[in-house]
């Protein structure tokens, strides 16, 4: 704004048109601003600028005050009752301070990059202003990234001020709506509906990606208030729900890589997979840099990808105390028969279990655990047979890696507020969660489209070759679910082998005994003429001493929990056969090694050939052959190793070669020849023969995809309904506020017209899957009052036109 041309602030009207402020914006009566230059509807008419080419100027009422915006070179006319914002409003601008802007944005400017931010979110502010800066042919100053920041914060405001209005006409402002409405296949009940187990499946995780520097942005004292987001002190509610394990002493280690993991907390003995999850461990080594405040978020979504609740991750890692308050959050909003995956869902589901505040409501409400897909085939194997949802009746073909795909996507917003103030970093989340939505929304018939194609092939696929395959094997089906227990029965006996523990304490107890008898027996010194070698030899006794007090309690409790009844001493048989097992450990090792190697080469075979790749950066695609380059020599070098040990043991192990490792697709494979080699007789089970473990696994996929067919046709038909109750409820909104307000039913006119642009692709994929070959669910849909339904519906022609084309695109 020039010098000397003070806009008059005007009075704080009571009038919902007034902004009062750029972080408090009063309810406005308005649709959302358009694409055209000129202001909205719902702007007070402006008066025509009188602005003469060339320069010239007709000079202006009396009783109006002008003031002259430097941004787009133009006089926009103020009366003395009117803020400058509402006079900037009217011509479709917005001014960067409440009272007295020195420059204003076009609305058309801010639409476009809150648009360009949604989709975009790693644009920030300061290119994009410098953009501006370019397109005006000005310099650049951070003076106009704070103002267009502030703009753009009250912008923002003013949206929401409309999105809580709109909620309330359209009788979406009760508490938790979003969570109960927003995936109408999860939450929208019809009468008829045959019952499900579990009635729905949702995701959680934890993501390090969004930190947030505690130092950073401190002068911002605004607080953002997200329905994504559970506050702290809710979550901190669970914060000692599980046992604290004391923290050991840390000891050198010469090979770090090989100790075993510890117990998580709430869990009383460690698990192979505790060895595997760094999200498993026990909550004192789950520890994050200090410089971060929030080292994270963790967040639950359906299946379909809609995100339910997160909450953020302060100074430390994946604790169980999130896990605890969204799952206990989800018990409370959704109810009961509830089937949630998690990447350890097999340790956290043994903290639930001990956690006071959520076991009871966990065990009422049905809520079960499984572990993911992808990453149940990198727990042991059985993990797998109790937790993997292929074994699991209710979960169909769901993978339940949504948080994956849905923090692959919030990735792109931490680059850009790890340094923003509080404020910013929820608004930033809160932004691209509901585009997030927005998107799922959008691309829900597609997944359920797809999902159905995807099952009928695999029935078709399946069906023949299991056939085939059991025929020519001389097996029945049922005899698949024999083997599954056999396997988890043999597995269950290797769990822990107790002998090994009662060994190592008997060795332990014999060597203090010893370092006991040598100081005891040590030649008496002269305490008169050596007072120094005397103090060390009697701190030496009281030491081996206690030492030899504790191996003794030791041993004796563990005999006690094992119950052994006599002690092992050298001599005694089992505590040979222990040792001779316990010599072919680095032969163990090396196989561990190869597995681990083995298993990184698989995750990063999946990136390599994930959807997407092409797109992905040079850096990446890099970093990735690299690291398949290097794990190959490494692999190689590891077989050999495990080679050499192999031919030594007696009898000797069975050889690996790299053909057959490449070709390993589960950690079950590494477990099993773990296993092999001290339980030979094993390997004449019907369940360990490759063969039939391959039809096995087929057989379990088909069951998979035949179990998910009643889930889509429920969730087709829940869809549909939902499609014409939506119209329903914009037709009475807008038929309700007609007369009386009409700037909020152009708002409603245009949303519905939003909706309704996703609702024809909705009802031509419905259509398509209808007319799919195999298609088992009804076509009908819950029926609605016609009589409050606006007249714009489809015509049935144009779905199946519509049907045909999508049908060729996807």
């Amino acid at each position: 704004m020039s010098p000397g041309t003070t806009p008059n602030p005007g009075p704080t009207l009571p009038r919902e048109d007034n902004v009062v402020g750029s972080n408090s914006v009063s309810d406005i009566s308005s649709a959302t601003p358009t694409s055209d230059a000129t202001p909205t509807s719902s702007a007070t008419s402006a008066p025509e600028i009188s602005s003469e080419p060339d320069g010239f100027t007709t000079l202006p009422d009396p009783q109006v005050h002008v003031f002259e915006v430097t941004a787009i070179r133009t006089y926009v006319s103020q009366s003395n009752e009117e803020l400058a914002n509402v006079a900037l409003l009217r011509h479709g601008l917005l001014g960067c301070s409440p009272l007295y802007p020195e420059v204003a944005f076009s609305l058309d400017v801010l639409e476009f990059y809150h648009r360009l931010r949604r989709r975009h979110p790693r644009l920030g502010i300061q290119p994009f202003v410098r953009a501006l800066c370019d397109v005006q042919d000005v310099n650049y100053t951070s003076t106009q990234r704070r103002q267009f920041s502030a703009t753009f914060d009250t912008y923002l405001a003013i949206l929401r001020r409309i999105e809580k209005r709109c909620s309330a006409a359209l009788r979406r402002d009760t508490a938790n709506w979003r969570m109960r409405n927003s995936c109408p296949a999860c939450t929208l009940q019809l009468q008829d509906e045959p019952p499900l187990k579990p009635e729905r499946l949702f995701a959680i995780d934890g993501n390090n990606s969004a930190k947030w520097v505690a130092t950073a942005g401190r002068e911002d004292p605004r607080t953002f208030e997200s329905d994504y987001f559970l506050p702290r002190h809710v979550v901190d509610k669970y914060k000692d729900e599980v046992k604290r394990k004391i923290q050991p002493v840390l000891k050198n280690n010469s090979d770090e890589n090989e100790a075993p993991g510890e117990a998580p907390d709430g869990q009383d003995n460690p698990t192979p997979c505790t060895e595997r999850w760094k999200a498993s461990a026990a909550e004192h080594e789950k520890r994050a840099l200090n410089i971060y405040e929030t080292t994270g978020i963790f967040a639950c979504a359906c299946r379909h990808g809609f995100v339910q609740r997160a909450c953020e991750m302060v100074r430390s890692g994946e604790l169980a105390k999130y896990g605890l308050a969204i799952v206990d959050d989800a018990i409370t909003v959704h109810g009961c028969d509830t089937g949630c995956g998690y990447d350890i869902g097999c340790s956290f589901s043994e903290t639930v279990k001990k956690s006071p505040l959520v076991r009871d409501r966990a065990a009422t409400a049905r809520m079960e655990f499984v572990v993911c897909a992808f990453h149940g085939y990198a727990h042991n194997r059985l993990c797998q047979l109790s937790y993997h949802p292929l074994y699991r009746a209710g979960y169909g073909i769901e993978d339940l890696e949504t948080m994956e795909r849905v923090f692959a996507a919030s990735n792109n917003v931490a680059r850009i507020i790890r340094y923003a103030s509080p404020f910013h970093w929820m608004q930033s989340l809160d932004l691209h969660f509901q585009q997030w939505d927005e998107d799922k929304y959008a691309e829900l018939g597609n997944f359920l489209l797809n999902n159905y194609k995807q099952c009928l092939r695999i029935i078709a696929e399946n069906t023949v070759e299991v056939a085939q395959l059991t025929t020519e094997l001389k097996i029945e089906e049922g005899v698949f679910r024999e083997w599954l227990e056999q396997e988890k029965t043999f597995l269950s006996g290797l769990r822990e082998p107790p002998e090994e523990q009662v060994l190592e304490s008997a060795q332990k107890l014999e060597r203090v005994r010893h370092q006991w008898v040598v100081v005891t027996n040590a030649q008496e010194p002269d305490y008169n003429s050596d007072a120094r070698r005397t103090r060390r030899i009697e701190a030496a006794r009281r030491s081996a001493f206690d030492e030899l007090t504790l191996a003794i309690q030791a041993v004796g409790d563990l005999e006690v929990r094992l119950e052994v009844d006599n002690p092992w001493t050298p001599t005694h048989p089992k505590y040979q056969e222990t040792l001779s097992r316990i010599q072919h450990r680095e032969f163990h090792r090396a196989l561990d090694r190869v597995q681990q190697l083995v298993m990184q080469r698989l995750l990063e075979l999946s990136k390599a050939n994930m959807s997407g790749m092409v797109t992905t950066g040079y850096k990446m695609r890099t970093s990735i052959w690299k690291g398949l380059k290097a794990r190959a020599k490494a692999i190689r070098a590891a077989l050999k190793r495990y080679n050499k040990l192999a031919s030594e043991m007696q009898p000797p192990a069975p050889a690996l070669y790299w053909k057959d490792v490449v070709n390993y697709t589960f950690i079950s494979e590494f477990d099993l020849l773990r296993s092999a080699y001290t339980h030979r007789d094993v390997m004449s089970s019907p369940w360990t023969i490759p063969r039939n473990r391959e039809v096995a696994a087929k057989y379990f996929k088909l069951l998979a995809a035949k179990d998910e067919l009643p889930r889509l046709n429920r969730e087709v038909r829940r869809l549909h309904t939902s499609l014409e109750l939506e119209q329903k409820e914009y037709a009475h909104a807008i038929r309700t506020y007609a007369d009386t307000d009409p700037h909020l039913t152009a708002e409603l006119r245009a949303r519905y017209h939003s909706r309704r642009r996703i609702h024809k692709i909705h009802l031509a994929r419905i259509a398509a899957i209808h007319a799919l070959p195999g298609y088992t669910g009804c076509t009908d849909r819950d029926t609605a009052d016609d009589s409050d339904v606006l007249d714009d519906e489809t015509q049935s022609a144009e779905l199946n036109r519509l049907a045909k084309f999508l049908e060729k695109a996807y």
